[in-house]
């Protein structure tokens, strides 16, 4: 883990939970600089969304030490800096998502650029309506609008493009790459890996409630440096074994370290292989890869 200095957006070592018999996060060390956003990744169950509600304040930690830009979690100095957008959202049903934008920067202090909010989530055409009767999709996007209204210096967002559609999510990465451009951070949970690696330049992958992987996303592909060949062949063709192919019933699969070596010799011996494509793997192949390596078979 990077250096953390006093001042950092996020600074925590040695978090640990438990409720009742049940270690939800033991262990978990992390640090965010200014202008960084990092993706904190794991299975269900995982203790992603205990870690944030430790991150933010809502839950105290049972050990360790948080420090939100030098200052106590959930303290008033922190709060007054972050904003966050929980998994479960709900609002007053008889408030428009202009009057409860409204009253999240008054209590801010900061001017309400609800227009702008508005436009930025998609959110123009019901900002005057009221909340009572709004899609999932709706209620998603006012609560991540509600995340950016105090001009937060780092952003803490669980699941945040849960129930959007795809034009809703590509809003949401614009919007999130343009702040962390701008000098914010944030912190970032998702089952979407596509989403993850748009966004983020580092990743935390938790197990058990432990940290078994972390780094920037650059350096981790890069220990991975793996392609994926996809191809049909004819009915009743299969690759040859050292090709160690899996078939989805459709395509076949092959990941191999040197690409043009591979193909050469699958032309050699002559397969008849067609509509062949060469890929990266995806980041969570990457990352199963690279655990499986080290954990051994």
């Amino acid at each position: 883990m990077p250096q953390a200095r006093f001042n950092d957006p996020v600074r925590a070592l040695g978090l640990a939970k438990r409720f009742g018999t049940v270690r939800a996060v033991s262990r978990i060390d992390l640090n965010v600089a200014p202008g960084e956003a990092l993706g904190l990744l794991g299975p269900n169950g995982a203790g992603k969304s205990t870690t944030l509600s430790m991150l933010t304040g809502l839950r105290a930690p049972d050990a360790g030490e948080i420090l939100i830009f030098g200052h106590r979690a959930g303290s008033p100095q922190a709060r007054a800096l972050t904003g966050a957008t929980p998994q479960l959202v709900g609002f007053p049903d008889q408030l428009s998502p202009r009057e409860i934008l409204g009253y999240a920067a008054a209590r801010y202090r900061v001017r309400a650029r609800i227009d702008k909010l508005a436009a930025c989530f998609g959110l123009e055409r019901i900002v005057d309506r009221r909340v009572a009767g709004f899609s999932g999709g709706e209620m998603r996007r006012l609560a991540l609008a509600l995340a950016f209204v105090g001009e937060p210096r780092l952003v803490f967002l669980d699941e945040p493009t849960t129930g959007l559609d795809g034009a809703a999510q590509e809003g949401f990465q614009e919007v999130a790459r343009d702040f962390v451009a701008k000098g914010g951070s944030l912190v970032l949970t998702s089952h979407h890996w596509d989403e993850i690696e748009a966004v983020c330049d580092s990743i935390t992958l938790v197990d058990r409630g432990e940290t078994v992987l972390e780094g920037r996303i650059g350096d981790i592909r890069k220990r991975a440096s793996v392609s994926r060949l996809t191809f049909s062949l004819p009915p009743e063709t299969v690759p040859p074994e050292w090709m160690q192919a899996v078939h989805d019933g459709a395509r076949w699969h092959s990941e191999c370290a040197d690409s043009d070596k591979t193909l050469r010799r699958m032309v050699h011996e002559a397969l008849p292989f067609h509509g062949l494509t060469v890929a990266p793997l995806d980041l969570k192949d990457v990352i199963n890869r690279i655990r499986r390596e080290e954990t051994g078979p």
